[in-house]
This record gives structure tokens, C-alpha cells and sequence, in this order.
């Protein structure tokens, strides 16, 4: 007998590449905009990840090192966000239209860049946060930041405010709203949020945050952002019948509404759980075609045996929840979408 129900997801299309992506944007019509770390390609992929083009990024393979992607909420403007600029090129020709220059990020690209419906959000190293117009390109607001590795932008279910997360090292992250009023950049620290952002319910209502390690779950309201309720990891995992180990099982840093009765989180053996809202309990184990599970020894090495094994592993790279759909990144380099287990 199983832990928990067992679900079943069939796969809907895959895409295979050398490489696992940096970044996975949505565009419209269900399209996809992604790059690879190392590599000077930006690649557009179809609903269905099919190619729809691949286009070589001449003279720029140093800066693609660990470039991030954004797009704007039409499509018609993408930006490269570097080590050392950040360029706004039109989407239909990848024709570079405007480029920022600045000093390098220490040791990898510190933010993607943000767009709003008029405007372009964007961070650079030492000297904080600014705002572009998106057609002009003219900077119309700016204003220092809080000194992080990184910055990601989190749209809200407000179109007049964004959640702006500043991740300084392994288990010190902060979380701030940002608004922009009468030209001015209002940030608001919200140290009441405290793990990893994941995302909003569909109601607009709550938002999910992952722990750190062995830190709870949690959800907050929105818009007035009060922490409502938690639940400890013991409780999730509690009794990991499929899984015998030395190590206990735990949550990899990745926990994403999928309805506003139901979230899914990426354990750290690599398996996907779905909670019910309600009680924050775990209902199901979704079992996604073509995902495997490797048992490890104490060495890390591949193990039979039941009495040796430490810890699992599955092929799972990365879990992104991309237009209305549960997208996987793979350890062979696929990149597989399904139906969400709603």
C-alpha cells in the first residue's frame, strides 16, 4: 500500500535539448521563449514545444555565460539581462533596440528584467533599481536597493505593485512590494514573509512560500500580505512508507499553487506531492510519465540494497508551472509539459 494516492499524468509533448535552460518565458498563444546557460541561441518553442525558431546571438558568447531572459506581457519586446548590460531587442527580428551597460555582476547575472504594461523594470549591480519607459527608453524612476546576490521579480495579482525578492545567501532572503507613485519608487520590506517565493493561488488571494531546509510551509493573503497559516515538513512527509531512507525526505526549495483547493511542491528525493489547502496535508503523489527514481548510498552511489540506501533521486531538474500547465526540466536535457493534476 502506497503512502499517499497515486496519480497519474501522461505526457503531453517534450522537446529535447543539450542542455537544461536558463530561462522559460512565456509569450502569448501559448508560445515559450528560452536560453541555455554557455550558448549565444535563443530558442522560441510552441504550445506544444515544437521550434518554431532558433536565432544565434553573434558577438555575444561571453556575455551568455549565465544570461536571464524576460519578455514583455505581448510579446513584442524581449530582454537579455547579462553580466555586464542588459539589452531590449524586438521579438520579431531580435534586433537589439536599446542596451544598458554596467559594471559586471560578481559572480553571475544578479536579475532578470520585469515588464509592466508601459514599463521596464530592471536592477543593476551597485547602483539599485530602475524604471524605463518601454517605449521610449527613457529612465523615469530610480532608487537604491537592499545589497543582494540576486533579485527576482514576481508579478502580483495588483497590476500597480510587484514583489521583488533579494536573495543575499543560502538562508538570508527578503522580500519587498514595489510600487511606483507619481514617479516615485515605493519599496515596502515585508520581514514578515520569510522562505522562498512560490506563487499566487488563482484567486489572487493567498501566495505560497517554500522553507529553507527544515522550515515550514507557508501562506500569506493578498493584498494585505498577513501570514495565514503553516505546516511543518514532519507533517507532510510524515512516515515516507515508499520511500525507506537514512535521510528523511524534505521540500527542494519549490512549492507552487496549482489551484486555489491545491499545491504542489518538488521534494528533495525528486518526487511531486500535491496538499490540500484546506488542511496543508499531503493528498496525492503525482507520478509523471517518464520520471524515474534512482536510490542512492551513503556515497551517492546507486543502490539495490534497502539496508544501504541514504537518499533518492529522480530525473527531475526543475518544476515551473507555465501557462495553465506543469512544465519539467529533465536531467537528460528534455523539457516535457503536462495537464496540471487538478
Amino acid at each position: 500500500m502506497s503512502q499517499f494516492p497515486h496519480i497519474h499524468l501522461p505526457l503531453q509533448h517534450a522537446q529535447a535539448f543539450d542542455a537544461n535552460p536558463v530561462s522559460v518565458v512565456p509569450l502569448p498563444d501559448g508560445e515559450i521563449l528560452l536560453n541555455f546557460a554557455g550558448q549565444p541561441i535563443i530558442t522560441k518553442l510552441d504550445a506544444h514545444l515544437g521550434l518554431i525558431w532558433e536565432k544565434t546571438m553573434q558577438g555575444l558568447l561571453s556575455n551568455f555565460k549565465r544570461s536571464l531572459l524576460s519578455a514583455s506581457y505581448d510579446g513584442k519586446l524581449f530582454a537579455i539581462a547579462g553580466m555586464t548590460d542588459i539589452q531590449i531587442l524586438d521579438a520579431a527580428d531580435a534586433r537589439v533596440l536599446h542596451r544598458v551597460e554596467h559594471p559586471s555582476w560578481e559572480r553571475f547575472p544578479g536579475a532578470t528584467c520585469y515588464f509592466s504594461r508601459d514599463m521596464i523594470w530592471y536592477i543593476l549591480p551597485d547602483e539599485g533599481l530602475r524604471v524605463m519607459n518601454a517605449l521610449t527608453f527613457e529612465v523615469i524612476a530610480s532608487c537604491r536597493l537592499v545589497e543582494a546576490e540576486s533579485y527576482i521579480f514576481h508579478a502580483t495579482p495588483d497590476k500597480n505593485s510587484i514583489l521583488l525578492e533579494a536573495i543575499a545567501g543560502q538562508e538570508d532572503t527578503i522580500l519587498m512590494k514595489v510600487e511606483l507613485k507619481e514617479g516615485i519608487i515605493v519599496i515596502a520590506r515585508l520581514p514578515q514573509c520569510v522562505g522562498i517565493m512560490g506563487n499566487f493561488a488563482p484567486s489572487g488571494k493567498e501566495f505560497v512560500m517554500a522553507p529553507y531546509y527544515d522550515g515550514p510551509v507557508k501562506i500569506y493573503s493578498f493584498p494585505d500580505i498577513a501570514m495565514i497559516t503553516e505546516v511543518d515538513q514532519a507533517a507532510i512527509f510524515e512516515g515516507s512508507k515508499d520511500y525507506p531512507a537514512i535521510e528523511p525526505d524534505n521540500i527542494n526549495y519549490t512549492v507552487y499553487f496549482i489551484a486555489d483547493n491545491t499545491i504542489l511542491l518538488l521534494s528533495q528525493f525528486g518526487r511531486l506531492l500535491l496538499l490540500d489547502r484546506k488542511d496543508l496535508r499531503c493528498k496525492a503523489e503525482v507520478m509523471a510519465e517518464g520520471i524515474v527514481f534512482t536510490a542512492h548510498d551513503l556515497a551517492g552511489d546507486p543502490t539495490n540494497k534497502r539496508d544501504q540506501i541514504y537518499d533518492y533521486s529522480s530525473n527531475i531538474i526543475n518544476v515551473m508551472i507555465v501557462h495553465n500547465q506543469l512544465l519539467l526540466t529533465t536531467a537528460s536535457g528534455e523539457l516535457r509539459n503536462y495537464k496540471l493534476p487538478v
